[in-house]
This record gives structure tokens, sequence and C-alpha cells, in this order.
């Protein structure tokens, strides 16, 4: 049998699901007395509640912005990088590999040196020239393309030369 809750107490369940530390969701659900599923659909609608940050992806944030998240992840403890992770929509995964990539960084040398940049202009300038002859390439293939199917259909119409 469904219960209709109040929009504050599903409010109240979101805030104390993300902020749940290292419980269960499953075990926030019983003691809500609420289904996890429940739970897990109010988080989709009131999911800014526990003052989650915007739902970019780990991927599109800043090299400053990751740098940030793992400095932030490691002066935390157990239970709060956990919560910490939550709010800021992570993985463990994410802020594992942004140290690894931090830290080859440093042990190249940090790769924004003058050489590197012109290097990475230069091919920049050779993928544009590159990608402007494909698309040229592809343009004549389908001229070639349309002419070679209208003469086929212009043989089959109107017969070929060679027979008279």
């Amino acid at each position: 049998m469904s219960q209709q809750r109040t929009e504050e107490f599903r409010r109240a369940a979101v805030e104390k699901f993300q902020s749940r530390g290292s419980r269960s969701v499953e075990e926030v659900a019983r003691v809500l007395g609420v289904s996890s599923w429940s739970l897990y659909q109010w988080s989709k609608r009131y999911g800014n509640a526990g003052g989650m940050k915007d739902n970019r992806r780990p991927g599109d944030r800043s090299v400053e912005e990751k740098l940030k998240a793992v400095i932030e992840y490691e002066g935390l403890a157990g239970d709060k990088q956990g919560e910490y992770l939550r709010r800021e929509g992570l993985h463990s995964d994410h802020i594992g590999a942004w140290k690894k990539s931090m830290e080859a960084g440093l042990e190249s040398g940090g790769g924004d040196n003058p050489a590197t940049r012109t290097e990475r202009a230069a091919d920049k300038k050779k993928i544009k020239e590159l990608e402007k002859e494909l698309q040229r390439k592809d343009r004549a293939l389908a001229e070639t393309t349309a002419l070679l199917v209208l003469k086929k259909k212009a043989d089959l119409i109107w017969g070929n030369g060679e027979n008279e």
C-alpha cells in the first residue's frame, strides 16, 4: 500500500540519503520507512537539496578543478571522503586517475614548455590541413559515384553504344 509523503519529508530524506556516510542505501531507507527506489527517485527530483554540485561529467572539469578535488579528497578522513565524492558527483577512481596523471606530469617536467606548445600548434595545423584534404576527397568520391550511377542508369534505359 503506497503512502503519500510530504515534500518536506522527501527533501529531508534526500538530505539524509546524500549525507549517509558509510551506511548503505537500504539501511537509510529502512530507518526512514521507505523503499530504496523511492530514495533514488526523490534524489533525482530534489538532487541539489544536499548541496550537490552541478551535474557535469568528471572529464569536463578543468585541470585546476581536478587538482583542487584531489587535494581536498586527500585531506579528508574515510567517511568524509565518501561524502565528498557524492557531493561532488565523483568516484574514487576519478581521483586516483587524476592523481596519477598529475604525478606523471610532474615527473616528465610539466609538459607545458614553449617547445611543446609550438609542437602542439604545428600538430593542430597539420590535422586541420588533413581534415580539409579528406573533405575534398570525400566530395570527389561522392561526385564520381553519382556519375557512375547515372551512367549505369542511362545504359539501362538507352542501351550500350557497344552493341550497335
